[in-house]
């Protein structure tokens, strides 16, 4: 009996089995097992038997079976359809893909197979990642439950990874040789790079490390390795990865990189180097690890059933859509492998009926002094499960007259069945309701707890998109209608009843509202259980504003969505929409902003306020000296900046054009998503060269176009005292007075 934490898991299409990795008790153990997933075929009657005749001899199939399986979500009706078992785990998309083809990519419905492998198996074994499992040789069993709050987890031996180069690497620029391998604190040099390397990864291999932790690995460190490796033909020679059946373990990525376009930016996403046996994990491109460390990736890669490495790569979107799909396989529903549920039609008057998204009141711009920040805890997610919004339920056809109706759309959702979607978001709630609690209980390690809740804040936020998201398997946009009906009619009734005891309304943004106590008729915490105790879903009172600055839009000057900044009465400063929060903003610009506003939070009140503006002011002229007396460092005028395309698609001459061009004559081509880094030299400039300095030639150049930067202070200025008359312009004559004054 082998007894152990599931680390890893993979397909070994090679030798056609899954592998397994446990840790425990001080080992590491491989399982090896044969697995024989299959996928399924639906058509008319008829249909079912040509393809069978079809397939039939075909070298790659083992077996065929017709069966009864429920197809369609929430149905438990059965229906007839073709299991094909293919000889290989390789085969099972091949296979998959030639059926498609025969029917022209349309007349057939097929399911289970895009499903991970990895997850199916698992859940096929009724285990699942990170659990503790026993393995008798030929089954595994486990007494832990999936979604348990309280479970244990080995120590994980970690060491941190890295190289030392001659000249650094950036996007596919790998030509500096490798001085050093850095192993946590170790540093390995040896008189040439082949040893260094083949040094290093002996150094790997002696510790025996169960994670590797890496900066930028995917994007720059593997890719370098692969090619210094190569170069000199010693890929055998490096293991990275426990599994040395693999020639390139690790070396090689198992998912190419990749740009896309994401909430209105270009998002890069970098090749995955994944190694087997072992966690790698890039702390760089790691969004859900840069958001809730390793335990909450461990938590969430538990829930959704995703190996470790793997979900640290993936992005909360994944995660629930992954949970949803197990559900369903929970459910013994077959899993549809293309979207089939189609939008209903709509006149031109029903898109413009439901097509509204989240209601949002227009800010009173300027101080106000009192206010009282609310919003509801996770109000999507309660709506989806209070009202059971779940694509089979909504319009469903058993209940048309189903007393749940959705306001203001007329759209009717079942009350016979529960639907998939509440069905995943009720344990979700409850877990991060849990962590929450014990974050705040001074009995739990806090740090802990809030990293466990936030991960499930990502989860919980993206549920309510990908209900609306076109490529999303159990998407559906009437769902995504009804869940944004419903938060209107939510938010309207809060702010009635806000409005009935006396408060005024400032602001209101979805599941938030700002209000003014006017009549004093009742505390902040009785009217959020009086709305709460109304709408059914939990309103919670976020804080109390000494006074807080409604900013209005730079394009309309009119109230900004979500451009604030304000003190609350607890000494703490809130922050929303202006440069200190936007990551392309130089540090040192950053730092003139935080300064300013730490001046203004000295006020208690406004009268206090509008007397600390002429010491804000002095504050960015100050700032603005240091600039001129050249007491900046200059990687503190360094710009972030996120290339959108390709740099020969690009028409202007602008500053990040310019500094593409300048990576472009070192032979290095950014992806679009990727960010470039530079420091502006003559905004003016014709000349890529002479306009801008990338960050990596910093060193040899000291040119700097101050007149940028004092107008980029004086943006910032304006950004948050524009409510009381102040523009850029009278910030650009006062900063340009300070330049004429030094010389």
């Amino acid at each position: 009996m082998i007894e152990g934490n599931i680390i890893d898991v993979y397909p070994d299409y090679r030798n056609n089995v899954m592998v397994t990795w446990l840790i425990g008790k001080g080992k590491v153990r491989k399982i090896v097992d044969k697995y024989e997933p299959s996928f399924h075929i639906y058509s008319d009657k008829k249909e079912l038997y040509q393809i069978a005749e079809m397939l039939h001899g075909f070298p790659q199939l083992k077996q065929l079976n017709f069966t009864y399986e429920k197809i369609n979500l929430g149905s438990e009706n059965k229906k007839l359809v073709l299991e094909v078992i293919p000889k290989t785990l390789k085969s099972l998309r091949k296979m998959a893909h030639m059926v498609d083809a025969w029917g022209g990519f349309h007349k057939y419905q097929l399911f289970n197979v895009d499903v991970r492998l990895s997850g199916r198996y698992l859940q096929q074994e009724g285990v699942f990642c990170n659990a503790w499992v026993k393995w008798d040789g030929k089954r595994f069993s486990s007494v832990e439950g999936q979604w348990d709050i309280d479970y244990n987890l080995p120590d994980f031996k970690v060491v941190k990874f890295d190289v030392k180069q001659e000249q650094m690497a950036r996007g596919n620029n790998f030509n500096g040789a490798i001085k050093a391998v850095l192993v946590d604190d170790c540093i390995i040099e040896k008189e040439n790079e082949v040893d260094t390397l083949i040094s290093g990864f002996r150094e790997i291999q002696h510790r025996n490390p169960d994670i590797i932790y890496t900066k930028n690995g995917d994007s720059v460190l593997f890719p370098l390795l692969y090619h210094r490796a190569q170069l000199y033909a010693i890929n055998t020679a490096i293991k990275l990865g426990r599994d040395f059946d693999y020639k390139d373990n690790g070396l090689q990525p198992v998912k190419d990189a990749k740009s896309y376009f994401s909430y209105g930016r270009m998002i890069y996403r970098p090749a995955f180097y994944i190694l087997r046996g072992r966690i790698h994990i890039d702390i760089s491109n790691s969004f859900l690890y840069g958001e809730s460390g390793l335990r909450g990736l461990i938590d969430i890669s538990r829930c959704s059933n995703i190996p470790l490495q793997l979900i640290s790569r993936l992005g909360p979107g994944t995660a629930i859509s992954q949970m949803q799909v197990n559900k369903a396989i929970e459910k013994r529903y077959l899993i549809p492998w293309k979207k089939n549920i189609p939008e209903h039609w709509k006149t031109g008057w029903e898109l413009l009926t439901t097509d509204r998204g989240g209601l949002i009141l227009e800010p009173a711009v300027g101080i106000h002094e009192d206010v009282v920040e609310m919003d509801y805890a996770s109000l999507y997610p309660t709506i989806m499960l209070c009202h059971n919004i779940s694509p089979e339920t909504v319009l469903c056809s058993c209940c048309p007259d189903s007393p749940n109706q959705v306001p203001q759309l007329g759209y009717h959702i079942c009350y016979k069945k529960k639907g998939i979607i509440p069905e995943v978001l009720k344990p979700i709630l409850f877990r991060r309701f849990c962590f929450k609690a014990r974050s705040r209980n001074k009995d739990y390690n806090k740090k802990i707890y809030e990293e466990l809740q936030n991960a499930w804040k990502w989860i919980l936020l993206v549920c309510f998109g990908y209900t609306g998201y076109r490529n999303a398997r159990y998407g559906r946009i009437e769902c995504h209608e009804s869940i944004t009906a419903f938060s209107r009619d939510i938010l309207l009734t809060a702010m009635e009843i806000a409005e009935r005891e006396g408060y005024e309304v400032l602001h209101g943004i979805i599941d938030s509202l700002w209000v003014k106590n006017k009549q004093q008729k009742v505390v902040p915490w009785r009217l959020a259980r009086l709305i709460s105790k109304k709408t059914g879903i939990r309103l919670e009172v976020k804080g109390r504003y000494r006074w807080i600055v409604f900013l209005p839009s730079k394009d309309t000057g009119m109230g900004a969505l979500n451009r604030y900044y304000g003190l609350f009465d607890t000494g703490e400063v809130k922050v929303r929409g202006i440069e200190l929060r936007q990551h392309n903003t130089p540090t040192f610009v950053r730092n003139v902003q935080r300064n300013m506003i730490e001046v203004l939070s000295r006020a208690n009140d406004t009268e206090e306020f509008y007397d600390l503006i002429p010491d804000c002011i002095k504050i960015m002229c100050e700032h603005g000296r240091y600039l001129l007396n050249g007491d900046v460092a200059y990687d503190d005028l360094i710009i972030t900046s996120r290339v959108s395309k390709n740099v020969s698609l690009y028409k202007v001459n602008t500053l990040v054009s310019a500094a593409l061009l300048q990576l472009k004559d070192q032979g290095i081509f950014l992806e679009p998503g990727q960010v470039v880094r530079y420091v502006v030299k003559d905004e003016n400039s014709s000349c890529y060269y002479k306009r801008v300095c990338i960050a990596e030639n910093l060193s040899n150049n000291r040119d700097l176009d101050i007149d940028f930067y004092l107008r980029t202070i004086a943006r910032c200025g304006e950004s948050i005292l524009i409510p009381f008359g102040y523009k850029k312009e009278y910030f650009e004559k006062m900063l340009y007075q300070l330049k004429l004054v030094k010389n």
